[in-house]
């Protein structure tokens, strides 16, 4: 059960976005941590795609490229800020070739030509994503085999293993350890859970070689703005790049196991 104001956010969203697409018959889909019931205030992204029967145009992409922020202006509401992802047509997003599409994301927003969704939030959006204006359009979404799941978890552990050796004071940085949990259960059973339901399973797997550090993780992950008020909190996230790198180990020698197995 979403809470009352990001409730009121998401449908202001949809509501924005249908007038401004109303000749283009907008489809609205959330995912992510949101219909995972996973989403925390002042950590999780509301990610969001919607389809359109046709390329928007200029007007409409000027329009929503800033819709953001000017929904944050007009009703105070923060979770707006949250929101990422993308407007796209949907026969373009088929044949994956684009003329315009608008997207959002945590550094900014831009009108571009390009679009990938990868396989990790194409898997959450065949599986739990939902529709909350217009047709089901799910048969455009290409299925995720194993192996793309697999690349993705590999690809995800190059970028640990580059940009997670030191830490700052942001929740991202123990945020790379409930990734790892997450890759993990993915790779073992094949499918995709919550980033908390995968933190607690690592700790009752045993799989953290420093519990604590998962264990304060899923802490302040149950309210991260009361967390961030706290002078240690901040001191500690700064600390946390040889744990993950530690815990980065376990998942390279499954990686690594998984792979022989393949080979025999």
């Amino acid at each position: 059960m979403l809470e009352p104001r990001l409730r009121l956010a998401i449908n202001t969203m949809a509501v924005s976005i249908q007038r401004i697409l109303a000749d283009a018959q907008p489809s609205i889909y959330l995912y992510g941590s949101v219909t995972a019931e996973d989403y925390q205030p002042g950590w999780s992204d509301i990610d969001l795609l919607c389809f359109t029967d046709r390329p928007i145009t200029p007007e409409q992409s000027e329009k929503l490229l800033m819709l953001r922020q000017t929904l944050v202006t007009e009703t105070g509401l923060p979770f707006f800020r949250a929101i990422e992802g993308a407007v796209v047509c949907s026969d373009e997003f088929e044949h994956n070739t684009f003329s315009r599409l608008v997207y959002w994301g945590t550094g900014g927003q831009k009108i571009t030509n390009q679009y990938v969704l990868d396989p990790f939030p194409r898997y959450s959006l065949l599986h739990y994503g939902k529709c909350i204006y217009g047709r089901d359009m799910k048969h455009l979404i290409p299925p995720v085999d194993f192996s793309q799941m697999l690349s993705a978890i590999r690809q995800h552990l190059l970028t640990i293993r580059q940009y997670a050796q030191e830490t700052n004071d942001s929740l991202y940085s123990c945020g790379w350890l409930l990734d790892i949990a997450r890759c993990l259960y993915t790779l073992r059973h094949q499918t995709l859970i919550s980033k908390t339901n995968a933190g607690k399973w690592a700790l009752a797997q045993r799989l953290c070689p420093e519990p604590f550090q998962m264990e304060q993780t899923l802490a302040v992950r149950q309210n991260p703005s009361e967390a961030l008020k706290k002078p240690e909190i901040h001191s500690w996230l700064k600390t946390l790049g040889p744990s993950i790198q530690k815990f980065a180990d376990i998942l390279e020698k499954e990686l690594e196991e998984h792979a022989n197995e393949q080979m025999v």
